[in-house]
């Protein structure tokens, strides 16, 4: 049985989101359609979603029938049913190929069913976690805020909404519509706004903002564009207003429930479809269209006499070259006076290269023992981007401050090299270490991969460039990633291959009694990760006089309420003085 509490106003949210998001398989109709604005929705799939927006939950569709029952309780409400010429088109249901070919690519425009989904992905891959048409059980009324410090703009800008045309009652269901996209990880949501949110209503709204709203995206154009659009929207007669004041609580999301500012995208800004999430500059040329490639603050902890900085980073990191190059730029203008260190240390993936064309699956052999040919082609594609973040400006900067940088360098891959993390994808995780007084790289990279990632890692198998000696510091033990883990003590029952690399290189450290360890992991947000090889490592090379790691201090696969506090991962990972950065969004 249909609730007969569902309105004329919660099909209409019902069919903005089919518009939004698609028809899933399986919920098109094959007869009977309603007919919207020259559209065609299925009747018993509009009704379930239609649910949602007053009882809470989309409806079972065991609980009604279709048919004569849909078609009727919709016929109630004002709306059309006709016969299908033919079925539905499932959006969801089809691949991206055959959407295109059926809505004719782009030519949708702004209801392109790709450009949403492609943003999806970019959100996904910049910041982790998506959740699309996410419900905050948050009032729809300025009453429902009367006790609050913003009570009085919300208050202020619902009445303007009313005298606009004289709809005193245009809010109908008790709690706001799905958002769009929610990030839980800052926090914050993502609106895709199409045409139909630029309206008067929705420009009396933002002109009543109050001057300190933190927000996401300019008010000003947007006020501008609901001029030039001038969207329309009159069925129901209050639709503008009721859209523009559930858009307006969005935008206040981050006072009610303390969340970063509302993000606003405009669908016909870009030809979203066309970005690739799995290209590097495609995700940068998003964060720049979206302008949340937010500016990073620098914190320092100097301890006396240094005899390394560490760079630490504590959010998501791309491997941006032009974003790296800016952080090591500002890290030399910041500089403690008087104080220059030997090395300075970047953490694994600080930048990302662009796998080159050159080399293939076929041209790599077997990625445990790979091709040197294709390996030396990697490594020379690394080093133009090195050479391009280290260019003469920033090195003449170094100079004063230190002898040695380390960067690690990793080739483009989808996921961040941790253990929980499979990664198929053909990848190499490179470090090298430059002499600015040289002017010479040093390159080496991880030897021994993950379990999950051995299947894709491009092993680096001369376990000999590991070991560099420096001028006025001796000989120097460079580790990648998860190259440290020989040293764990669950090592030594290691099989096969493993097993092998791992005699190799406990017998080559022995013989070369390196007094210098730096390690360069992805990521570190628990003491406890490299602790036991950390310990290991110093009970069977006593040469060793210092070790450092420095990682991402951010890891977006795991609850940050699990991670120890940063302050206990910097003294675990070091035996000896350094001097952190720690860069941190503003």
């Amino acid at each position: 049985m249909i609730p007969k509490n569902i309105k004329r106003d919660n099909i209409l949210d019902a069919i903005e989101e089919i518009e939004k998001n698609g028809i899933p398989a399986g919920r098109t109709s094959k007869k009977f359609s309603l007919e919207y604005n020259k559209k065609l929705y299925p009747p018993k799939y509009l009704i379930s979603v239609a649910n949602k927006y007053i009882n809470g939950t989309k409806l079972n569709p065991s609980e009604f029938s279709g048919g004569k029952e849909s078609n009727n309780f919709l016929k109630r409400l004002g709306f059309n049913i006709v016969i299908s010429s033919s079925p539905n088109i499932s959006l969801k249901a089809s691949t991206k190929s055959e959407r295109k070919k059926l809505f004719l690519g782009h030519y949708r425009g702004e209801r392109c069913p790709d450009c949403k989904e492609t943003v999806k992905n970019l959100l996904e891959k910049t910041y982790g976690e998506v959740i699309i048409n996410h419900k905050f059980s948050i009032g729809n009324h300025p009453e429902d805020y009367i006790d609050r410090p913003y009570y009085n703009s919300l208050k202020e800008i619902y009445v303007a909404l009313q005298r606009n045309r004289g709809f005193g009652n245009f809010v109908r269901a008790k709690t706001l519509p799905n958002c769009d996209f929610f990030i839980p990880n800052p926090g914050f949501i993502v609106e895709f706004d199409e045409s139909q949110h630029f309206t008067i209503p929705r420009k009396i709204a933002l002109e009543h903002y109050p001057k300190d709203l933190n927000l996401g995206f300019d008010t000003n154009r947007w006020i501008e564009l609901c001029e030039k659009l001038h969207k329309k929207d009159n069925k129901p007669p209050y639709r503008d207003e009721q859209r523009s004041w559930y858009d307006t609580l969005r935008d206040f999301l981050p006072l009610i429930n303390n969340l970063k500012p509302t993000v606003r995208i405009f669908a016909r800004d870009y030809k979203w479809c066309s970005l690739d999430y799995c290209n590097n500059s495609d995700i940068n040329k998003f964060k720049k269209l979206l302008n949340i490639d937010s500016e990073r603050r620098i914190e320092i902890r100097e301890d006396k006499n240094s005899f390394l900085a560490r760079v630490i980073i504590t959010s998501d990191w791309l491997g941006n070259v032009e974003e790296a190059k800016r952080v090591l730029e500002n890290i030399c203008e910041q500089w403690p006076k008087d104080m220059k260190v030997k090395i300075i240390m970047t953490c694994g993936g600080f930048i990302q290269f662009d796998w080159p064309d050159s080399v293939s699956k076929s041209s790599i052999g077997d990625n445990k023992n790979p091709n040197i040919d294709a390996v030396n082609i990697l490594i020379q594609e690394a080093q133009k981007y090195a050479e391009y973040v280290l260019n003469s400006d920033l090195v003449s900067k170094l100079k004063s401050y230190t002898n040695y940088i380390t960067l690690g360098i990793d080739s483009f891959k989808k996921k961040i090299s941790t253990t929980k993390n499979y990664i198929r994808q053909p990848h190499i995780g490179l470090v090298c270490i430059y002499s600015i007084n040289e002017n010479k790289f040093y390159w080496t990279g991880k030897s021994y991969p993950t379990n999950r990632q051995q299947k894709g890692l491009i092993r680096i198998t001369n376990l000999e460039t590991h070991f560099i000696n420096l001028n006025n510091i001796g000989n120097t033990l460079v580790l990648g990633c998860h190259d440290l883990s020989v040293f764990n003590p669950r090592s030594k029952n290691a099989k096969g291959w493993r097993k092998k690399i791992n005699e190799e290189f406990r017998e080559l450290t022995r013989k070369e009694k390196p007094v210098v360890v730096l390690h360069h992991p992805h990521t570190a947000v628990k003491k406890r990760t490299w602790l036991n090889a950390w310990n290991c490592l110093k009970r069977t090379l006593p040469s060793v006089r210092q070790y450092y790691s420095t990682g991402r201090y951010f890891e977006p696969d795991s609850y940050s309420l699990e991670w120890d506090p940063l302050d206990k991962v910097l003294q675990i990972t070091k035996n000896g003085n350094s001097l952190d950065f720690i860069i941190r969004d503003s």
